[in-house]
């Protein structure tokens, strides 16, 4: 947890919320838990200074909201409100009590295969039904997919560089994106949809069954990685044979040649055979949360 001192509106009144905790920061946002007059606890990601001077980032912050409201899914982060407080642009978020999946594979602590599967079904269904409403993500990656310990999901947030394929065409060559994460027409600015998307989970997937990204390296190393390497076979990591067609499938250098949808990509993960039934405790994540 980062510490109170660090920050400039925790303990501090911002509006009607009361903020209480820094929950994440980052270069554009933080995120803090807050609480109303009401006692009623939310989330509030804000901009950082540094992003409140930047039109370019503001018109992508409010851009975010107008996404992320019309859109509603169990498995995608619910945005309620947004506005300006004290000249400084906010997003009222779902409070989620959990983790995210990268928080938890760099604690070491393992995720067996069903439930590797079971997060990437439902990244899977949240994938279908923004792309059904012309949205494209751009950044699905582990530490944008939070484990909900209370409701037992998978939680897909983060919607700072989605791109609405009704809206204006973004700029022409600009890479968005996480390196590491992104397809290959990502890497040389491309048009992007909902398979850009299905590639990017396939990563996510090979992170979580391999045990270790298919590509490391600087910036312009992964770009090309993506672009013209094929990763490493995960079958040399004892990954099924059946599971790492699915895998290499998703992450298709041509877009026509991976999954058309989430629906397609889960459909095909669903006839992975993981550990019996009676073996398994309620609910395929139960096991990754719990208090700590």
């Amino acid at each position: 947890m980062f510490g109170d001192d660090t920050d400039i509106w925790v303990g501090r009144q911002y509006g009607p919320y009361a903020i209480i905790e820094l929950l994440g920061r980052g270069t554009v946002a933080h995120v803090y838990r807050a609480e109303l007059r009401d006692g009623r606890e939310v989330a509030l990601k804000v901009l950082t200074p540094f992003a409140e001077a930047r039109a370019e980032i503001r018109g992508l912050f409010e851009q975010e909201f107008e996404l992320m409201a019309r859109i509603e899914h169990p498995n995608i982060l619910k945005a309620m409100q947004a506005g300006v407080i004290a000249g400084t642009h906010y997003i009222e978020i779902e409070p989620v009590e959990g983790e995210t999946v990268w928080e938890h594979v760099q604690s070491h602590k393992a995720i067996n295969l069903d439930q590797a599967i079971a997060i990437v079904q439902q990244v899977c269904a949240a994938l279908d039904h923004i792309h059904h409403r012309r949205v494209v993500h751009r950044d699905v990656k582990p530490s944008n997919i939070m484990l909900d310990n209370k409701k037992d999901r998978a939680v897909l947030f983060d919607f700072g560089l989605a791109h609405d394929l009704d809206g204006p065409p973004p700029p022409e060559g600009r890479v968005f994106g996480s390196p590491m994460f992104l397809a290959p027409e990502q890497a040389v600015g491309e048009a992007v949809d909902g398979r850009t998307d299905l590639y990017s989970l396939g990563v996510t997937l090979y992170r979580l069954v391999v045990g270790a990204a298919p590509f490391y390296g600087e910036r312009n190393e992964l770009l090309h990685a993506h672009l013209k390497l094929d990763p490493p076979d995960p079958r040399e990591a004892g990954v099924s044979e059946e599971l790492a067609e699915i895998v290499l499938r998703a992450m298709s250098k041509n877009p026509e040649q991976r999954f058309q949808s989430g629906a397609d990509f889960a459909a095909a993960l669903a006839t992975i055979e993981t550990s019996p039934p009676k073996s398994r405790t309620r609910g395929l994540l139960r096991r990754i949360g719990g208090r700590r």
